[in-house]
């Protein structure tokens, strides 16, 4: 399968055949990791979240991960849950 290489701008740009972004789930915006290996160069799709998970746990390592709002306001009434 080949791609062909366009201009865009003052950028070069790779289309991906149709086949390759319905298999991939590809859509136009997404972002994509590009590397290079060698005379290669190697696009990966990236997972939404990924990295949350490390993420979080470093801001908990740090004690960084307080809450910016507090969980229970001053004028909330418990009465009327229980009464329910």
């Amino acid at each position: 399968m080949q791609a062909r290489v366009v201009n865009i701008g003052t950028s070069l740009g790779v289309i991906l055949p149709n086949l390759v972004a319905k298999d991939l789930s590809l859509q136009a915006g997404r972002l994509l990791d590009l590397s290079i290996s060698g005379d290669r160069v190697i696009l990966k799709k990236k997972t939404p979240r990924e990295g949350w998970a490390l993420a979080a746990q470093k801001l908990h390592d740090n004690k960084e991960d307080t809450l910016l709002i507090s969980d229970v306001f001053e004028d909330e009434d418990f009465d009327e849950w229980l009464q329910q």
